[in-house]
């Protein structure tokens, strides 16, 4: 009985021994076998065989960390000091970093979280705070306010100020600006307008197609005024007339501004717009009237019989 294994060192029987000696050997064989193997026994569903130390044959039955900590349908599987589980989070929050927390992270709000309401705005109340800031009412504008917690507020304008309301490129046969409602005053500037054969600029306002137009022109050409030109109760109101100068100084600018846009009657308008075509400085001034019964809300800009080849229109609402 000198024969033990290899790798663990069980003692088995010798050839020599296998008459004699074998039911003895076989029992000291099979007694180390179940001493060996006795690490093996016991441990529940799901767990999993451990070393408890660096000596061999050494083991325990655990259960396994990695699986326990998901209890909830969106939980995360992360990391403290051990494997940890971060709860789901409310519904349209996101995860960020934070290293106050154990496991480093944190449910956050979201843009998507905190707007409720069209028109609602993302503002910052601290660094890395975000936060909603409320729509304002119509013709309000957003001004900067060191008393509100996110440092701004809407706000109606004060009387006379001027808001730019759109920029609008010249081009085509004619050109829309909507919107324009809750002005006392509509101011409209054009820079650099040129058309593709001279022709006058017309306007129509509240998309208003009735004979509902009058209008006076004086026009200078170089150093002689023509006679006084106008129309009554018209389809469109001419504002000016406009040349097609490729020379870019030579292009038409001028302004147009249309009185008591606010009220359901009695718009009056004027416009004044200048240019020279190559061939004299011309300068036109018209005064017009819309009879309305609505306030003013759009205006059309015609090129007259031609089309815009260029120029920038400025919109702007006064209060």
């Amino acid at each position: 009985m000198a024969n033990p294994t290899t790798n663990f060192g069980w003692v088995m029987p010798t050839s020599s021994s296998l008459v004699t000696n074998l039911p003895a050997d076989f029992n000291t064989f099979g007694q180390a076998v179940d001493t060996s193997m006795s690490e093996l026994l016991g441990g529940t569903t799901g767990q999993v065989l451990s070393k408890t130390s660096a000596t061999n044959m050494d083991f325990t039955w655990v259960t396994p960390t990695d699986q326990t900590p998901l209890t909830t349908k969106g939980d995360l599987f992360t990391f403290t000091t051990v494997d940890a589980r971060l709860a789901v989070g409310t519904n349209n929050y996101v995860l960020g970093a934070n290293s106050a927390q154990a496991t480093g992270l944190a449910w956050q709000t979201s843009p998507q979280s905190i707007m409720t309401t069209k028109g609602d705005i993302l503002a910052a109340t601290a660094a890395n705070t975000p936060d909603r800031l409320a729509v304002g009412t119509n013709g309000q504008t957003l001004v900067a306010d060191s008393t509100a917690s996110t440092g701004l507020k809407w706000a109606t304008p004060t009387s006379g100020g001027m808001t730019l309301l759109a920029t609008t490129t010249l081009t085509g046969g004619s050109v829309t600006i909507s919107s324009l409602s809750g002005y006392k005053q509509l101011v409209f500037v054009f820079r650099g307008a040129r058309v593709a054969s001279n022709s006058y600029m017309e306007i129509r306002l509240n998309g208003d197609s009735g004979n509902n137009y009058t209008y006076q022109e004086f026009k200078c050409v170089n150093t002689t005024l023509s006679a006084p030109g106008g129309g009554l109760a018209l389809t469109t109101s001419k504002i000016g007339y406009i040349g097609d100068s490729a020379t870019t100084t030579n292009l038409l600018n001028g302004s147009l501004v249309v009185y008591a846009a606010d009220q359901t009657s009695g718009v009056s308008f004027v416009a004044n717009t200048g240019f020279n075509d190559g061939t004299g400085n011309t300068a036109t001034i018209v005064n017009g009237r819309y009879f309305n019964t609505a306030v003013i809300s759009s205006i059309q800009i015609f090129a007259g019989a031609s089309t815009f080849s260029s120029g920038t229109l400025l919109t702007y609402g006064v209060n």
